[in-house]
């Protein structure tokens, strides 16, 4: 039976991982190492020098005061004693497309998993209410057993699923994300300010991209890779200097 390590940034009592660690957990060893709280926007930052808390609530089912990263870490070099077979971090309340995936704690678990050498699935769900995950989790299980299935190695995928009844699937590269952030100082006092970083978030529909395949009711699923080399300008800057 192949062993998952399961994982998120929304914290253990979220309703997208309890569903999903529920519907696996009748199909395969699942080892659960999730943040005990809420570590939205986290991205691939770890704990250095200073312990972290770790919890066992129950069998095969911790919680510990760090990032995504973190539990990815300590379950690879101490709480799990056997090879992993598969790394899946969500279901994230919220969609994780283009440029996001560079703040999203829940891909940062997937690339972690990677960098260790272990196939790994970043999933998201976009939804104005996250308190139906049936067919996300549904998809999620047959994707798992066609990514065990599979003989590429290093495999990264970011999904993204659409509320409601899914089309299909669609193979996507990274669309574009706008922000448009915004700070707002909330108050000040003897020269210490706190300010609070908001924004709205919009995107650019382009062919073959996450944003549309969703927009469009299908799943998107993006392979990623750890390597962001950009070797069009390493040339051009060997041939300049």
């Amino acid at each position: 039976m192949a062993l998952i390590l399961l994982t998120n940034d929304d914290g253990y009592d979220a309703l997208g991982f309890q569903s999903l660690y529920k519907a696996l957990k009748n199909e395969f060893e699942v080892f659960a190492v999730v943040p005990r709280f809420q570590q939205s926007g986290a991205s691939h930052s770890l704990t250095l020098r200073r312990p972290i808390r770790v919890e066992k609530l129950r069998d095969k089912f911790y919680t510990i005061d760090g990032t995504p990263t973190d539990c990815v870490l300590l379950a690879y070099h101490d709480l799990i004693k056997k090879d992993i077979n598969l790394v899946v971090s969500g279901i994230n309340h919220g969609p994780n497309m283009g440029s996001d995936v560079f703040y999203s704690g829940t891909v940062a678990a997937a690339l972690q998993g990677a960098t260790l050498g272990i196939k790994s699935i970043a999933v998201s769900m976009k939804a104005r209410e996250y308190n139906d995950f049936k067919n996300a989790v549904r998809y999620i299980r047959d994707l798992i057993k066609r990514v065990l299935d599979s003989n590429i190695s290093r495999l990264i995928l970011n999904v993204n699923i659409p509320a409601g009844k899914i089309k299909g699937e669609k193979i996507t590269r990274m669309g574009k994300r706008i922000y448009k952030d915004k700070v707002i100082r909330d108050s000040e006092k003897n020269d210490v300010m706190y300010s609070v970083i908001d924004g709205v978030l919009s995107y650019t529909v382009e062919t073959d991209t996450d944003f549309k395949a969703v927009d469009e009711g299908y799943v998107s699923i993006t392979p990623l890779k750890l390597d962001l080399t950009d070797y069009q300008r390493m040339k051009q800057l060997q041939e300049r200097f």
